[in-house]
């Protein structure tokens, strides 16, 4: 073997060691999404096949940072340093992704609070805990909506955006300052309670509603055991309310969908 082969060699080797450090650079920022969006699966879907999907996302961007490839330092300090940047980064935007699913949730628990069915519970793989009923529906409605309204494929359109304002060898420099990026960050989850609020208000006025109605008989009629016949009347309106107000949710829903993806985006610039 001669020196040229010697020094191809060394050359591939180097060349695979800092392809392998960059997909681990792609996959700490794009690995939280995967894992913290309700979207995607929650934990329907074994861990071994988010890996896969990290993996195959991470190839397909990876065109989109190899230019800068040579940037990334090899040594311990500064590549951990990137590794927990890019984690914060992806939580970050998994965190806003997350907000429309998590109103959702206190959406319906308020709606079951009111209507007292809170009681009744289920267990949503996609939020990996136990919700009450409309909890459950209003998250599975929010996942099956988003999918068909293609959020997914907008949500990794804005990780490649995010990839060109904030590069892997890079930290954030935040052009407008550190503070108007966690401001947006709080406003988000401040946002909501609105939300949840908004998808929660047909069932809550139905079921406010109903005991000013009750409340009423009781006063016309004291021998009448106005708490038990609330316990039959209130979920069966809260039921009606839910599904002929169906539409108007939906509408709500993806309103709110657009303004998460234009505050993902915004946030994302913030970080450039």
């Amino acid at each position: 073997m001669n020196v040229s082969e010697v020094i191809a060699r060394m050359t591939e080797q180097a060349n695979l060691s800092l392809v392998i450090f960059t997909m681990g650079l792609l996959m700490c920022r794009i690995m939280p999404v995967l894992v913290l969006s309700p979207f995607l699966g929650g934990e329907v879907i074994p861990p071994e096949i988010k890996m896969g999907v990290g993996v195959m996302l991470s190839g397909v961007l990876f065109p989109a940072v190899s230019a800068r490839m040579g940037a990334i330092p090899t040594s311990a300090f500064p590549y951990i340093g990137l590794m927990l940047k890019e984690i914060f980064i992806g939580v970050a935007l998994a965190s806003i992704v997350n907000v429309v699913f998590e109103a959702a949730r206190v959406a319906g628990n308020l709606v079951d609070t009111m209507s007292g069915s809170n009681n009744a519970q289920l267990y949503v793989p996609q939020l990996g805990t136990q919700v009450s009923i409309f909890a459950s529906l209003k998250v599975q409605l929010a996942v099956v909506l988003f999918l068909t309204l293609n959020g997914h494929h907008l949500v990794i359109e804005a990780l490649a955006e995010s990839f060109a304002i904030v590069p892997l060898d890079r930290f954030p420099r935040f052009s407008l300052g550190e503070w108007a990026f966690f401001e947006l960050f709080i406003r988000s989850f401040a946002d909501l309670l609105k939300i949840s609020l908004a998808l929660a208000a047909p069932a809550m006025l139905a079921a406010f509603l109903t005991d000013m109605a009750l409340g009423a008989v009781n006063r016309v009629a004291p021998q009448v055991q106005v708490f038990f016949i609330s316990m039959a009347i209130k979920p069966l309106v809260g039921v009606v309310i839910v599904f002929l107000s169906l539409g108007l949710i939906m509408e709500r829903m993806q309103t709110e969908f657009a303004a998460m993806l234009a505050t993902l985006r915004h946030a994302i610039r913030l970080l450039g």
